[in-house]
């Protein structure tokens, strides 16, 4: 029998839960012992595909400051006696029941953003602090960590500028796509049933939809539809470029699976004008439709597109709106079956996963 291994996160909802269960489903194909433990607090997700023996659910604590919930988590992991300990984030959470693991159990910790933070339209005072505190906690944590699982080579790359002490800990594994067993479900804002340019995923300051605005505003009467899904808060100057745009759809919101594999399916191309990335779930996640992908000139993003085989890099503004010209003249220019097979060469889960732990 292979390693058992524990999945930890400390999220309530969005793309990390779907990770979670993604590497759960994967583990359990390649023959791993997997438990997962993850907050009664979540929503939006149905875990139903996790075996119920399988399944530990704690309450999430407000007061970071308390050690005792910690050690009560660490104290049933150690129970379990896994060989592995993965960290689906890197919450303060994950960072705290780190320090009270017995020392046998092999911790990996996944890095999203290689350990950085983006800059985001709204962040409470309660979340600075929280954030302060974590990296406090980290410089003590971190010297437990067997591996850190970055899923970029520019997360590794800035990772090896922020903690040269551990690169020799670091291991890449790169981001595949998640589709839930969920039915489709147009959403009922949705006025189009295809063929429209697609921006999905949290709205924040990092992602750029300022940038998308005002080029797609300038062309917006003769180019396909766009729509914009996801939940988080418009800068103002976002919310005027709203105003402007013709044929936009907005779904300012938390999208249901149901939602997104519609959302994804009836797509014609996925658009990505990031400001700054280490790399996006939402590249493979088109990939895995055979849709095209639109990205600015981010590294975390275009090292994982193929320039006018997989999707387009975008420079300036104006090649912006030549490229949403472009690719409302040529839906299907582009051969899906090349975007396929990048995505099963590449981002594969069951390979990637199989590679990743033979690695270490």
């Amino acid at each position: 029998m292979k390693e058992k291994i524990v999945l930890f996160t400390a999220n309530v909802q969005g793309g990390i839960l779907q990770l979670t269960l993604q590497i759960y489903k994967t583990l359990l194909e390649e023959g791993y012992v997997a438990r997962v433990f993850m907050p009664q607090e979540i929503t939006n997700i149905d875990i139903g595909a996790i075996d119920r023996g399988d399944l530990f659910q704690y309450h999430k604590e407000k007061k970071v400051l308390d050690k005792t919930p910690y050690k009560n988590l660490a104290k049933q992991i150690n129970e379990v006696r896994p060989d592995y300990v993965w960290y689906m984030d890197d919450s303060v959470i994950c960072s705290n029941v780190g320090l009270y693991l017995d020392k046998g159990i092999k911790q990996l910790l996944t890095l999203h953003d290689a350990g950085t933070h983006h800059p985001t339209n709204h962040k409470s005072v309660r979340a600075i602090l929280v954030e302060k505190y974590t990296k406090a906690v980290n410089t003590s944590f971190y010297r437990n960590v067997y591996k850190f699982v970055l899923m970029s080579p520019e997360s590794m790359k800035t990772f090896f500028s922020l903690y040269p002490a551990y690169k020799e800990k670091a291991e890449m594994m790169t981001l595949g796509a998640h589709l839930p067993e969920v039915e489709e479900i147009k959403p009922s804002e949705m006025r189009v049933d295809k063929n429209y340019f697609l921006f999905f995923g949290r709205i924040d300051k990092y992602k750029g939809i300022g940038n998308l605005l005002r080029a797609y505003r300038n062309v917006s009467s003769n180019v396909l539809p766009l729509v914009i899904a996801g939940g988080g808060r418009f800068t103002d100057e976002e919310n005027r470029l709203i105003e402007g745009c013709n044929n936009l759809t907005v779904i300012n919101r938390y999208i249901d699976d149901g939602e997104m594999k519609w959302l994804l399916h009836h797509m014609s191309v996925a658009v990505l004008p990031y400001i700054e990335a280490t790399q996006s779930g939402v590249i493979p996640l088109a990939y895995l439709f055979s849709k095209p992908v639109m990205v600015s000139n981010v590294a975390g993003l275009t090292q994982f597109v193929i320039n006018g085989k997989t999707g387009f890099v975008c420079n300036t503004q104006s090649e912006w709106e030549d490229m949403l010209v472009h690719m409302s003249d040529s839906i299907n220019g582009l051969n899906d079956k090349v975007i396929r097979k990048y995505y099963e060469d590449k981002m594969d889960w069951n390979k990637n996963i199989k590679e990743f732990f033979s690695k270490i």
